[in-house]
């Protein structure tokens, strides 16, 4: 899926830097010459599944975020007449009413009418060779700063030497296990007086786990090469001291075999997005995607409709066997103990009040009557994942 974090942002930039001979003018910030644009994201597969299509708008700079296109009809269509329909499950979010897959051989049209009236189509495009990922593997990388890190690579190989261009999306998983865990808790009998007790944890707070979504467009294309052979492909690199590594870690990759049309416009956004400074590269105007207004022709357009065939492949990697003698990764966060004395009852008081301030109990001394306490995120795994084990986890 096109990164919203690029697309909208850097279109409503087109038009607002000036640039003249390579340096960039001073401009006030902000949206003078806004041009409200459709905005159109979708991706079918050969997977069983509902396919899904985004229709959104271009936001302006100074307002947050992209402002989902609501009421719309949406349907795609087949070259042998079977019309799929769609139903908006969030706003600005469509899924198709029944699950179906992209097949070979079948050519498809997104057709959209907005709750305006206005009519718009795609391309017809069809569903390139499925390529399946041979091999997924975790090695040792030195990435382009020299830092030797965590790769996550991948093996493909399309014998037809049809499928040349891939994209690749990722979905990582991992173990959270907080630093000052504790099967008790503190439970407040009274305020006042001040009375406090130890009370056993009634929910698993020590092992969750995380799973976080690639939100950045990798390509790969074997066009150059004589055969259809992606090897050794790093779709993922991790610096040594990542969080996401500090207990065991899994990733599934997702590898989408595109077309050459498909391909160029992901690349065309990608080399939009990737620059260190958006303000301060050269932009190459509007980016021309597969969709079109039926109504007005000149009428601009932004997104792209694809079949797509895709493959999956899933490892998990545990930091010591892929670069043994490495320091364990830091916490998400830096923890820290507050020691707290609890005898008087003004001391009660302070614990009481650090409590209901968010603080956890993590031990207690009971021959000095000292409570260490620490934030939740620090006690707690469900703070930043959930104590629900996914299914394929496998320890």
């Amino acid at each position: 899926m096109i990164s919203r974090k690029y697309t909208y942002r850097l279109l409503i930039l087109t038009g607002i830097v000036q640039v003249s001979g390579g340096c960039v003018e001073e401009f006030e910030f902000g949206t003078q010459n806004f041009e409200d644009i459709l905005v159109v994201e979708s991706t079918i597969t050969n997977e069983l599944k509902s396919q899904k299509v985004s229709i959104s708008r271009t936001f302006r700079l100074e307002n947050e975020g992209p402002v989902p296109e609501q009421n719309a009809r949406v349907s795609i269509l087949d070259n042998q007449g079977t019309t799929y329909t769609f139903v908006e499950e969030n706003p600005g979010v469509y899924l198709s009413s029944s699950t179906f897959t992209a097949e070979s051989g079948r050519s498809y049209q997104l057709q959209i009418t907005t709750q305006d009236e206005k009519s718009y189509a795609s391309q017809f495009v069809t569903l390139p060779q499925v390529t399946q990922i041979d091999n997924i593997k975790a090695e040792r990388v030195i990435n382009d700063q020299g830092v030797a890190g965590v790769g996550i690579l991948v093996d493909s190989f399309d014998p037809t030497g049809n499928a040349n261009f891939y994209r690749y999306e990722f979905e990582e998983t991992y173990q959270i296990i907080p630093p000052f865990f504790s099967c008790i808790q503190l439970a407040i009998i009274s305020n006042d007086p001040p009375v406090i007790d130890i009370a056993p944890r009634t929910r698993e707070e020590r092992v969750c786990y995380r799973t976080d979504i690639s939100n950045s467009i990798i390509l790969n294309t074997t066009g150059t090469l004589a055969e259809s052979n992606v090897k050794d492909f790093v779709v993922r690199f991790i610096p040594p001291d990542d969080a996401v590594l500090r207990n065991r870690y899994s990733i599934l990759v997702k590898q989408f075999v595109q077309s050459a049309e498909a391909y160029e416009f992901y690349e065309t956004l990608s080399n939009f997005s990737d620059s260190e400074s958006l303000f301060t590269q050269i932009q190459p105007g509007f980016i021309e995607g597969n969709v079109q207004s039926v109504d007005n022709p000149d009428e601009s357009v932004l997104g792209f409709f694809e079949a797509a065939s895709v493959s999956t492949a899933r490892v998990f990697v545990n930091l010591k066997d892929v670069l043994p003698g490495v320091f364990r990764p830091d916490f998400q966060v830096r923890c820290a103990l507050l020691n707290q004395r609890g005898v008087t009852d003004n001391e009660i008081r302070e614990i009481i009040r650090l409590v209901e301030g968010g603080f956890r109990l993590f031990t207690f001394d009971a021959t000095t009557n000292v409570y260490s306490l620490a934030t939740p995120i620090c006690t707690d795994c469900n703070v930043l994942g959930t104590n629900v084990r996914p299914d394929f986890w496998e320890d």
